[in-house]
C-alpha cells in the first residue's frame, strides 16, 4: 500500500433518475385499478378478478403471436420452394 501526501478527490455522484413514459406499465396499472374497482363493486376477491383478466389478455396476445410466427414460417418455406423450382427448371 502506497503512502499518499494528498487525498485524491472521489468522483462526483449524482442521484439523477430519468423520467420516461412506459406504456406497458401504465396499461398494467390501469388494468389493476379497473379490476380492483370491479372487485369492490361486486364484492369479489380482487386478486382473483385481476388474475382472470390478465389470463384472458395473455391468451389473446399469445395466440396472435403464434399466428404471426406461423405466417412467417409459411412465407419462408414458399420462397425456398420457389427458388428450388426456379433453379431446377430454368437453370439446368
Amino acid at each position: 500500500m502506497a503512502i499518499t501526501f494528498f487525498k485524491t478527490p472521489k468522483n462526483k455522484q449524482f442521484g439523477y433518475k430519468p423520467v420516461y413514459y412506459d406504456a406497458r406499465k401504465e396499461a398494467l396499472k390501469k388494468l389493476s385499478r379497473s379490476a380492483y374497482s370491479e372487485a369492490q363493486e361486486e364484492n369479489t376477491d380482487y386478486e382473483k378478478a385481476l388474475r382472470d383478466r390478465m389470463n384472458l389478455r395473455w391468451k389473446r396476445t399469445a395466440h396472435s403471436k403464434s399466428r404471426t410466427a406461423a405466417r412467417g414460417r409459411l412465407l419462408i418455406i414458399l420462397v425456398i420452394l420457389f427458388l428450388l423450382v426456379y433453379i431446377v427448371f430454368f437453370t439446368l
